[in-house]
Order: structure tokens, then sequence, then C-alpha cells
């Protein structure tokens, strides 16, 4: 009888062994290194908006949001779709961006959320560092999303980016781009290994022109990791190398650098290193070779403007009238504290770059659509892009890059494809956005760009014609070198902004307008007041609501989960087997 007691024991202890592990400690924040990379489908689930909920100290997030230029950090609780991390730490980030939305009348800043700041065993899954987007200057909500769509599907290294909808202290702030940030968490998932150097360009150096031998020379090249041994970095050499005709791919993965700066021409993106700021990309260095990393799409397909570009071959497109415009110098005022600090009636062209730039809705623009793939630059030229003309120079290179382009055009960047996407996001977004009380744009804008004349998958269909129509030859298209880029400033050699033209159209109705409150005045959803959560308000497609209606949705299950359920069933019916046996022996 006790030997009876005793097998029944051990099956239930071993019964309540594997519940525990199985449906216990996933839920309790406990990881391991199995777990480390499992934040892609867990935390970055394209196939549904996640849920962000800040709690923060409200002294501290009004001083946040009234000194959000400082960037300062502050100590928050985060909660991601249910799991919640304590003691982080939240700062305002951003550039362009950033100041101006200090200059206008919103509060809608970008975050970034540090969840091993104060504690370097903590994680979200694995996940160290999470950038939140505020998706300023972009009424269609989706071009950096897509932007980094094309990116994977080209091959390249791309940080995970989903859709997020955010609370501060339960109160709406609205819908976001989660993006990943690139670090050494990103650098082990793509990379196998995160020894090398990783450089954020943005300055002195960031246009990879030579300047000397010495690497403290170049004070704008942004060295983020291993800072101790940069002694033993290539750098210098890589630079050589390109500005003096050298061995490139002795020091380069050319191959993807072809495919990065492919998808960067055909999405016309200029905020990059092909524009005037020559900043917003990464350089990753593993065993003395340079990979290039991608980096922030909010002004893609030509949000930030081509300049004028002379048509030849068959277009009878005339050639660009030159910009005249106002000087504006956001310098001064962003480095005087008390004028960087927000203010609620502060006029929102006054001092910075002005919303309309991405906010206009015009899409379809003749200086976007052919904008250059020969001489792929905008206010600046090859020469003073020293890593691309290398690339440009050498036929065979330029043979691959066109490769690219060409699959590209016929690819994914077709009206088909991307139409797939835009229509795939309306029906997870629209609801989000519609009930978002902060957005810069209003949700008629958002479906625009859905389909139609002035759409997304439009500006692919005539884009990728144009590109088709460049690599025959049929369309000549001579790159635009002035500084023609949408009124957006020219940096010096520091990154400071320099004044620079606005446009001569530029037309302020085209902006959204903002209450005091800094709350955009277009529409708000049916009985939306008070606003609540879109997940408690009938929900949008594929989530539980009034409406009933569901998206269908892959069940997120990471490998290692499934791997680890395995292996508790084997051992929990190995053990089972085991006690069987005993109890047949005791007989």
């Amino acid at each position: 009888m006790i030997k009876a007691r005793a097998v029944y024991l051990s099956m239930a202890i071993l019964l309540l062994l594997f519940v525990v592990i199985y449906a216990v400690l996933p839920n309790v924040g406990i990881e391991t290194k199995n777990t480390k990379f499992s934040y892609e489908n867990i935390v970055f689930n394209n196939n549904k908006v996640a849920t962000v909920d800040i709690e923060i100290a409200e002294e501290d997030w009004a001083d946040m949001l009234e000194n959000a230029a400082a960037e300062e950090l502050k100590k928050a609780d985060i909660t991601v779709n249910g799991k919640k991390i304590e003691n982080v730490a939240i700062r305002t980030k951003g550039n362009l961006s950033l100041r101006s939305v200090v200059n206008s009348d919103s509060d809608r800043y970008s975050l970034k959320i540090d969840f091993d700041y104060y504690d370097n065993t903590q994680s979200l899954y694995g996940l160290k560092k999470l950038n939140i987007n505020n998706n300023y200057s972009d009424s269609t909500l989706m071009r950096e999303y897509i932007s980094y769509e094309l990116m994977e599907q080209m091959g390249l290294p791309t940080p995970a980016h989903s859709y997020m909808y955010v609370t501060v202290n339960g109160e709406e702030r609205g819908l976001y781009l989660g993006v990943e940030a690139v670090d050494e968490t990103f650098l082990a998932n793509n990379y196998g290994s995160n020894n090398g150097f990783l450089f954020k360009p943005d300055g002195t150096g960031s246009d990879l022109k030579y300047i000397s031998d010495n690497i403290a020379d170049y004070t704008g090249i942004g060295l983020k990791t291993n800072e101790a041994n940069v002694d033993q970095s290539k750098f210098i050499k890589m630079i050589e190398a390109i500005n003096n005709g050298g061995d490139i791919d002795k020091y380069i993965d050319v191959d993807e650098m072809l495919r990065y700066f492919a998808v960067n021409t055909a999405l016309v993106n200029l905020d990059s290193y092909q524009g005037n700021m020559k900043h917003n990309y990464y350089l990753y260095e593993d065993n003395g070779v340079f990979s290039i990393i991608p980096w922030d799409y909010n002004m893609s397909f030509g949000g930030f403007g081509a300049g004028g570009g002379r048509m030849g071959g068959n277009s009878d497109f005339q050639n660009n009238k030159d910009l005249k415009a106002r000087q504006f110098n956001a310098t001064d005022d962003f480095k005087n504290n008390e004028r960087s600090k927000q203010q609620p009636n502060v006029d929102r062209n006054q001092n910075g770059i002005d919303m309309a730039a991405g906010m206009s809705g015009n899409l379809i623009q003749d200086s976007a659509i052919n904008f250059s793939v020969t001489t792929p630059v905008s206010g600046t030229t090859l020469e003073e892009r020293p890593l691309l003309n290398a690339l440009l120079s050498n036929e065979k290179y330029r043979t691959q890059y066109e490769g690219y382009l060409q699959e590209l055009a016929t690819k994914y960047l077709t009206e088909e494809y991307i139409q797939k996407i835009t229509k795939n996001l309306a029906v997870l977004l629209t609801t989000y956005v519609e009930a978002d009380p902060t957005k810069f744009s209003t949700t008629e804008q958002f479906l625009e760009a859905v389909e139609g004349e002035n759409s997304l998958p439009e500006f692919a269909k005539q884009r990728s014609a144009s590109i088709l129509k460049q690599l025959s030859g049929e369309l000549v298209v001579e790159a635009s070198t002035s500084q023609g880029n949408m009124g957006m400033p020219n940096p010096n050699d520091n990154g400071d902004m320099n004044g620079n033209p606005m446009p001569e159209d530029f037309d302020p109705s085209q902006l959204p307008s903002f209450n005091q409150d800094g709350n955009n005045q277009g529409e708000r959803p049916a009985g939306g007041s008070p606003m609540q959560r879109p997940d408690q308000n009938g929900g949008p497609m594929g989530m539980p609501g009034q409406n009933n209606e569901q998206l269908n949705q892959a069940t997120v299950i990471d490998k290692n989960t499934v791997i680890t359920i395995v292996v508790c069933l084997t051992l929990l019916i190995v053990a089972l087997l085991g006690v069987l046996k005993f109890k047949r022996r005791g007989r």
C-alpha cells in the first residue's frame, strides 16, 4: 500500500513539474539563452498590432515632454503584449523629426526604450532596446514598414519591425511603428557575432571621404561597439580603398552594398547617404569587412524630395524650375535650451523642418518617379559619396547593381506587390488609425495611400516603369546635384543645420491642424469620446470585437519553445514509464 502511494505521489509530482515548466515559467519573465532571439516572432508579429503600455511617474513624463530635445532618460515600467518589464529606461529620440515636433503644437515624440539600462540581465524575449517611431512626416504611415520589407526581400540584414499601439499611464498615445535597435543583440542575431565594430555615421566623416590616417579626425563616424579596440579597426584601410581606387572587395561586402543602394535608389530614399544629409545608415565591420545596415525610412518613396533632374531620351518632361524660397535656420534655436522646449502655441513653420515635406500627401512627383538610377544622388555629387562612387565606377559592380534594380522593378517594387502589402495593412490598421488621438494626419490620408492614383502602389507602378526605361536607355535622367531637397536643411561638416531654401510652391494648408493640446483635429471614430483602446472598442480586423470579424493570423510559436515542449514531454513519458516499471516490480 505504501509503495503504491509512493508511485502515485511520484506521478503527481512529475505532472506538476511538467505543468510548471510548460505553462508557468514562460509567463513570469524568466528567460534563458534558448529564448534570446524569440523577440523576432513574439514582439514583432506582423499579423497583429502589439500593445505597449508605459507606466511612468507623472512628473517624469511631463518633464520629458517639456524638455524633449534634451533626450533625458527616465525610469519606467513597460508592458508589451501583457509581459511587464520593470525599471527600464525611456527617452525621446530623433533628429530632424525630434526638433520638428519640438517646434510644433504636437507632443507625439518617437521614443527609445532600453530594457537593460538599469539591469543588464533584463530583456524582452532577448530584445534589449526598442524604438517606437511616431511616423513623423509620413501621412501614409507605411513608408518605413514597406521599405524594411523590401530590404528583407533583397537579403539585407534588417531590423525587426511591426506596428504597436501605445498608452502612457493609461492614456492613449496612438499607433506607432516599433523597430528593433541596431545593437549587440541585432549583430549577434544577424551576423552570428557582435565582436566587431558598429558605426552609425552622422557628421564629419559620414560621407566616407578621406580626411587623414587618424581615425580620431572622423568625429562623425559614431562608433557604437568595441570602442576600446578601435585601433584594430580597418576603417582607415576601407576609406583609403574606396577613395583611391583600391581593392574595395577586400574591405566591403560588395554584393550586400549593391543590394542596399539598389533598394535605396528604387525607393528614392534621400534622407540617407545618397542625399545631402549623408546619414541614416550603419556600418558593421566583422573581421575587417564592412557591411551596411538600413535605417530610418519614414521619408522614403520620395518623401525627402529628389531635387530637379533633367530628362532626356524619349521623355518630354520639362526641366524643373529652380527652387526659390525663404531661408530658415533650426540650429540656433535647437541649441538654445529655452527655445528648444515645446511651446503650446509655437508656429509650426517656425525655425524647423516643415511637416509639409512628407505630410502633403502628394506621392506622385516627377522628380521622385524619375529619380536617376545611373547617378543616384541628390543635393550632392557621386564624387562626394566615395562609397557609392567606387561601386558604380566599376563596370562589373554597376552591372550587378542594375540587375538588382531590374529585380526590384519587376518583382517587388510593383503595383501588385506593394498593393498586397498596403491592403493587408489597411485591414490590420484602420481601426487603430481612427482611434489614434495624436496622429499627425487623417485617416483619409492613410486610406488614400492604400490604392488609387495617389497611392504607394501607384508610386511603385510609375517608379518601376521609370527604372526599366532608364535601364534600357529609353529614358535618360541627369541627376540634380543642387540643393533641391524639399527645403530640408543642408548640414555642415559637424552635422549642424545651415539655412536652406524652402520650395516656392510650399502650401501650409497641407499641414494637419492641431489644437492646443497637440491633438490632430481630424475625425474621431464614432463614439470615440472618451477615447478607448481599439481592442476595447470593436477592435480591428484580426482581434475579437463587436464585429466578430477575424483576420487569418499565423499562430506564433517560437522554435525554441517547441523544442522545450518536446523535451519536457519526452522526459515526462520516460519518467512515467519508469514509474510504471517500478510499480510492476513492486508487485
